[in-house]
């Protein structure tokens, strides 16, 4: 398999900002990045049906309306405007950054989180929702691979605070789960929040799939 990239990433080299303009102070940068889980906290809290909605589909195009959908949401766009230490930054999120960071908030709400085991490796990591991502699929496929096998590795990583040392340290933690998985042939670039996301929603959709659920 191709991991050198991955070992890149782990190392935090890769640290383009995912969230806020590319030319902000490093401090700012993480400020918008923590502004937008707040904003998807208060996306689920008030907005939790389509939240769910759009982690549930299958769809780019659907997926995409529901994107837009709520980034429009007036009641939690103020929290963006409320914060004087990202003033004159435009906080845009990706849409899969986005889908990662509502899948966290869903993912506080699940109790049976703590329950989920690490499972043998399989064949394949290949998912339908991988379709309503946009990410690339290898990305996807390792952070499906990664929830299986190591579930505590991921409620670990997002039990920290982004842009924090803590979650440096949770990502390098998962490095002996996340280079095995890592598709063969496959080359990652991502910076951490990236990463974060993806397997933010690799492990929400385990945690609510029936099938794996219950494992």
């Amino acid at each position: 398999m191709t991991r050198n990239l991955l070992a890149i990433m782990l190392a935090g080299t890769l640290l383009a900002p995912a969230v806020a303009q590319a030319s902000s102070p490093r401090s700012t940068t993480a400020d918008a990045i923590r502004t937008s889980h707040k904003v998807a906290q208060c996306l689920y809290d008030k907005r939790k049906s389509d939240v769910m909605a759009a982690l549930g589909t299958s769809a780019d195009a659907e997926a995409q309306r529901y994107h837009n959908n709520l980034s429009r949401a007036a009641a939690c766009r103020r929290i963006t405007l409320s914060n004087a230490r990202i003033e004159g930054v435009a906080v845009e999120t990706p849409r899969d950054i986005m889908r990662g960071m509502l899948a966290e908030a869903a993912l506080a709400n699940i109790w049976k989180l703590d329950a989920l085991q690490p499972q043998p490796a399989q064949p394949s990591y290949q998912r339908d929702w991988f379709g309503a991502t946009s990410r690339d699929r290898a990305v996807d496929e390792m952070a499906v691979c990664a929830a299986e096998q190591n579930p505590g590795g991921i409620r670990t990583l997002i039990a920290t605070s982004p842009e924090s040392g803590d979650e440096l340290s949770a990502v390098q933690a998962l490095s002996p789960t996340l280079s095995p998985c890592l598709p063969q042939g496959a080359t990652l670039k991502a910076n951490r929040q990236s990463l974060r996301a993806a397997l933010a929603e690799a492990l929400y959709h385990r945690a609510t799939t029936s099938a794996l659920a219950s494992k």
